[in-house]
């Protein structure tokens, strides 16, 4: 499977990364106890960049023996006379490989001294590489954009989490489980700190490249009921493992650095016939500003990037396997405002999220088009989300959540034309031309107990509307329901 080794990596890392509470550090190119600015080289993540294509390259070829690894210069020549198009791998290659693969380029980077706007043209170089030169196939657009902004997305976060377990004062088993899970969670980063020593030397310092930040990781797991609300009554039920992450504090800082605050989310299901991978999203803060702050209330504005992806699979009665939802937004930037009201003095907290985005590169499901492994269509569009909730004692949450997403496919094919006779590797279309709007809608009941245990209820409500310029437009939606108990690290 294309790019079996980086999947197998990113599911790894979503198990292991947890966060932790830990003081501040410090040393000799540090900025103060707890931060310490690695030199840059930039040249040797050049380099490590272009080792990681080859590595992945060799084992698709040689291991894998997948074609279209068996590069040549007559592969390179034709992928720059057709020039990137738009390409017919599947949901799940494009919308979360590819942009696990792009997070490597950055830790490359980021590991090697660059700042975060540093890394980004080292993502991009990776990506147009594999792209132009380590593929038979032509180089794909959505490729080039889901590696590069989704590659930016998780790199800082996969780079922010391995930093919370670096602690170069720690020695035997607590220094090898630290290094062990820092390198899980970002692998570059753990090569870096092997070939210069850093990953055994002793210091008296912990040799962290960020201060202190709150971490919040919660990991939920129990079983998940899937069904469609038509009169077809497929359904599902599945062992769902959830976790939710919030670093860093969005409130009081009047400006921040990029991912200084981040939430990430991410759902596995497991003994179905369910995705593996399910859902991930994330948010993070490029810049923000907190407009207005009284005693326990505050209001941040701010620019935000996101990463969203959601996938589905039912069993119908009949024995085929059909998706009732899929939706992704691989590039997308936007504005925020959030809204906190905590008290230790008052019964009831409150918080409260909206977000409105720009999609340069979004996906949804389709029902007619189907090329090689393509059935979905690719596009742009925009997205809003809402978050709202409430606290009572500390004990009882209660959520409601509102994600809608409308992505537009632009380039469509001639109606008349036979999918199945056609050269999928030239076909260059982003599927039925038309638009596709699907609303997440949810609600969760959560109690936590004094020892961070908590037990929790989710209902979930998907819609999902197509509309087809040349087709009958479609409209389905789905249900599921999740009981399941978690806690808090």
């Amino acid at each position: 499977m294309k790019y079996l080794l980086t999947g197998l990596l990113l599911i790894l890392t979503f198990q292991y990364s947890y966060g932790q509470h830990f003081p501040p550090m410090d040393t000799r190119n540090y900025v103060s106890d707890s931060v310490f600015l690695p030199p840059k080289k930039p040249w040797r993540a050049v380099a490590e960049v272009i080792g990681t294509n080859l590595f992945v390259g060799s084992f698709n070829r040689y291991i894998a023996n997948q074609d279209f690894a068996k590069i040549n210069f007559k592969s390179i020549k034709r992928n720059f006379k057709i020039g990137p198009v738009w390409d017919t791998d599947k949901f799940s290659t494009n919308l979360v490989a590819h942009p696990y693969h792009g997070s490597l380029y950055y830790n490359a980077a980021r590991s090697n001294g660059m700042n975060f706007w540093q890394s980004v043209p080292f993502t991009v170089g990776g990506s147009f590489m594999w792209e132009f030169f380590m593929e038979t196939e032509p180089p794909s657009i959505n490729d080039l954009m889901a590696t590069t902004f989704g590659g930016v997305t998780l790199g800082e976060i996969t780079y922010r989490l391995s930093d919370l377990f670096i602690d170069d004062r720690a020695t035997g088993k607590e220094r090898i489980g630290r290094e062990v899970l820092a390198g899980v969670i970002s692998p570059i980063r753990a090569f870096n700190r092997i070939i210069t020593g850093d990953a055994w030397k002793r210091r008296s310092y912990k040799g962290r490249t960020f201060e202190y930040a709150p971490v919040n990781f919660i990991i939920n797991v129990g079983p998940r009921y899937l069904y469609e609300r038509e009169d077809t009554d497929d359904n599902v039920t599945s062992m769902h493992v959830s976790l939710r992450l919030d670093y860093g504090e969005p409130y009081g800082d009047d400006f921040y650095s990029p991912y200084e605050w981040f939430q990430l989310r991410a759902a596995f299901d497991f003994f179905s016939k369910q995705p593996l991978i399910s859902q991930v999203n994330a948010i993070g803060a490029l810049w923000g500003k907190t407009l207005w702050s009284k005693q326990d209330r505050a209001l941040t504005v701010g620019v935000f990037q996101h990463f969203g992806y959601y996938d589905s699979q039912l069993k119908t009665k009949e024995g085929d396997l059909v998706v009732p939802y899929r939706i992704s937004q691989a590039a997308a930037v936007g504005g925020g405002v959030l809204y906190n009201r905590i008290s230790d003095a008052d019964m009831v907290d409150i918080y409260a999220e909206f977000y409105l985005n720009g999609v340069a590169l979004g996906a949804s499901q389709t029902d007619y088009f189907r090329v090689d492994e393509r059935d979905y269509n690719l596009g742009s569009g925009y997205s809003l989300k809402t978050f709202a909730g409430l606290t009572y004692r500390k004990k009882w949450n209660f959520q409601i959540n509102a994600d809608n997403y409308h992505i537009f496919t632009w380039k469509g094919y001639d109606p008349d034309l036979d999918l199945s006779t056609v050269d999928y590797e030239t076909l260059n279309v982003q599927g039925d031309k038309g638009n596709a709007r699907l609303t997440v809608f949810s609600t969760q009941l959560t109690y936590y107990s004094g020892n961070r245990w908590n037990i929790s209820l989710t209902n979930r409500y998907f819609s999902r509307s197509t509309y087809y310029k040349y087709h009958d437009n479609f409209n389905t939606s789905t249900t599921d329901v999740i009981l399941s108990f978690g806690v808090r690290i």
